[in-house]
């Protein structure tokens, strides 16, 4: 990642060169594509509880069946052992900083356990799905946490099931997706996904 970042910029700046030298104005070039900055750590409270339970601030989201809790947040929580309830937490490396907006309101979460397949950086080996979700306008947030064991956490959230639903039913049509496929199947083997969705 770092890599590309630095041929980025030096792209910008011979382009920047060329122009001034057939031009008598300076021009100042904004570097604003959040995906190269501004990328945060989200720490998660995940509790999975027997029966709903009320106990849960209303920092928490909760899943539409009542029995599954979530927070993300920059804050470090303290997790609260609350009886009946299973807890899980860990941290979430943001790839996706220009759609941190679908954590802000109610979200369908996609949960994977996944496996790197090879020493290879998993950072720069995801880079052809992060440009993908950013060239295609892609509405959706991920993270991951950090490989343990060559193991790792993949989250995606989407702003609802219709939204991913018919998203996915038109993107696996295309030719783009099973490039896309191939090039992640190389670096990783991820679970299915759990789905379940998160009322604010």
């Amino acid at each position: 990642m770092i890599k590309h970042f630095s041929q980025f910029l030096i792209l910008i700046f011979i382009l920047i060169s060329c122009n001034s030298n057939n031009s008598t104005e300076t021009q100042t070039e904004l570097i604003t594509d959040s995906y190269y900055f501004q990328k945060k750590t989200f720490n998660v409270n995940f509790y999975d509880c027997s029966d709903k339970n009320e106990k849960f601030s209303a920092n928490y989201l909760v899943s539409d069946d009542g029995l599954m809790q979530i927070r993300l947040s920059e804050i470090t929580d303290n997790k609260e052992e609350i009886e009946g309830c299973s807890s899980k937490f860990f941290q979430l490396s943001e790839l996706t900083p220009a759609y941190s907006y679908l954590l802000n309101d109610s979200f369908l979460m996609e949960k994977s356990e996944c496996t790197v397949l090879g020493d290879d950086d998993l950072l720069e080996g995801l880079s052809p799905y992060l440009t993908t979700l950013k060239d295609e306008e892609i509405e959706v947030w991920t993270g991951i946490t950090d490989t343990n064991d060559m193991k790792f956490t993949w989250i995606n959230i989407w702003q609802s099931e219709t939204i991913r639903s018919d998203f996915l039913s038109e993107w696996i049509k295309t030719r783009k997706s099973g490039l896309l496929a191939n090039d992640l199947r190389n670096i990783a083997y991820c679970d299915p996904p759990f789905v379940m969705m998160f009322l604010k």
